[in-house]
């Protein structure tokens, strides 16, 4: 039997394609021939990186004492920032050529970070490399108290990154005078007055102490009315050098020596065991609180100035201006806004010193807080709040603590709240009868685990009266 062939198209002939398929071949020879060109192979677009959640910061310093042992602690925790800088600054207590430490120190404890910068990967993500702080580290006006006529790097360094177009605020830390932050927006209004207005939107400057030179009153002040500015003017003090007369009993013994040299000094490492202290007791770190205030604990800090937190609480100094921010009072204790946390931060500390030396399985680490209801509520008097961070957990197993209780010092209504269940993952707030609207109350949930040392973690929830 004769075999006949199946085919998919006609044969062809020396006139080419058949006449139905002649457009087709056309249109593919067309786009062959588009193809061919520049755009046959088209390289991946590079993707923006997300930008950088944590806060950006620039350190400037007069290098005293207890801004080497604050800058001890700024190592261990430097994972919790974008630094953009380490500036040495003047003071009226040190410049160049009086009681001054030298342009080394920074970077004496870089190269003691080096050396636990490996086995502090281990324990969390985010630690800058030494070369970066390294590249960080600049030199400002230092040649005499508020001296701010000189340009310097460390100035320059400051002017670059307020004029950046990345996103979010730049924390300005005067450990000592102002006058290098000054000089640099000195520089800004002269050069670039187009930009002062993004520039306030921008800085945050925190001063410890606004009397170590007169370069704030005497031109931040009243040339940028807008830029934010808290002054820890007698509050730093708690963890400054009289801190055995301010930090109440209970909260002392974190400072004392048998627990700073158990926990912190004694085999955490070289860069713990560099801490300048006072006999094995805690010396001063009078400047910590300008970095604690930008630690992500929970307490929302950041969001407004009069909330509290780690690094303290402010309110306005003069009414109605809106920008300068001095000392709070906690119960009328203007260090309480400080010391209430001590006995958390110092602990965390020590974790944090364990880090340095301890594998991550021998090491403790924070509890992860997940709030199960909205940050901010709405409710109206004699009506009941769900209050809730049910599902949070620990990244070591332990069993968590819960403690929901009332700050009643940043909340406006005066009174204190009933809280029920208040020593569980989900509490209930009874809003007073008598609440007032736009009246808030502020409740916070202190998270803590039971691991070697206890570390806590928080969640703040705002109720504003309807």
């Amino acid at each position: 039997m004769k075999k006949t062939s199946t085919t998919l198209f006609p044969p062809r002939t020396s006139a080419g394609p058949p006449a139905k398929f002649a457009a087709h071949f056309r249109l593919a020879a067309a786009l062959l021939a588009l193809l061919a060109g520049p755009l046959w192979i088209q390289p991946l677009q590079a993707q923006p990186a997300p930008p950088d959640p944590r806060p950006r910061v620039i350190v400037t310093t007069d290098g005293e004492i207890d801004d080497r042992c604050s800058f001890i602690r700024f190592l261990t925790y430097a994972n919790e920032f974008n630094i953009e800088g380490m500036i040495y600054s003047s003071s009226r207590f040190h410049w160049l050529g009086h009681t001054w430490s030298g342009v080394e120190w920074i970077h004496a404890q870089i190269e003691l970070y080096s050396r636990v910068y490996d086995n502090l990967k281990k324990h969390a993500d985010g630690w800058p490399s030494p070369d970066e702080l390294r590249s960080k580290v600049y030199v400002g006006n230092i040649s005499n108290v508020g001296e701010m006529e000189l340009d310097t790097p460390g100035a320059d360094r400051i002017v670059k990154v307020l004029l950046d177009d990345q996103p979010g605020s730049v924390y300005l830390q005067a450990w000592g005078g102002t006058n290098t932050i000054a000089k640099a927006l000195a520089k800004i209004q002269k050069e670039h007055p187009d930009q002062m207005d993004k520039v306030s939107r921008k800085a945050v400057i925190y001063i410890i102490h606004d009397q170590q030179d007169e370069t704030f009153r005497k031109y931040i002040e009243p040339n940028w009315p807008k830029l934010q500015v808290l002054v820890s003017i007698r509050q730093f003090g708690a963890i400054a050098y009289d801190w055995r007369r301010l930090i109440p009993l209970p909260h002392r013994i974190f400072f004392e020596r048998p627990w700073l040299v158990g926990n912190v000094i004694s085999d955490r490492g070289p860069l713990a065991g560099a801490y300048e202290s006072e006999n094995g007791a805690f010396r001063s770190e009078g400047d910590s609180p300008s970095f604690m205030h930008q630690i992500e604990v929970g307490l929302r800090s950041l969001e407004h100035p009069s909330y509290g937190g780690w690094g303290g609480r402010f309110v306005e100094e003069k009414p109605g201006v809106t920008n300068v921010w001095r000392d709070a009072q906690d119960d009328g204790d203007v260090y309480k806004p400080i010391w209430r946390w001590a006995e958390a931060f110092q602990r965390d500390w020590a974790a944090r010193a364990d880090w340095c030396v301890k594998p991550y399985r021998e090491a403790n680490h924070p509890p992860v807080i997940r709030l199960a209801v909205p940050k901010d509520i709405a409710a109206r008097p004699g009506s009941t709040v769900r209050l809730s961070v049910a599902g949070s957990s620990d990244p070591d197993g332990d069993t968590l603590r819960y403690s929901w209780w009332q700050y009643r010092e940043p909340g406006s209504y005066p009174g204190e709240v009933s809280i029920q269940d208040a020593s569980s993952a989900t509490a209930l707030l009874q809003v007073p009868a008598d609440a007032k609207p736009s009246q808030t109350i502020h409740l916070i949930a202190e998270v803590t685990d039971t691991g070697k040392p206890p570390l806590t973690r928080y969640a703040r929830v705002i109720v504003t009266v309807q």
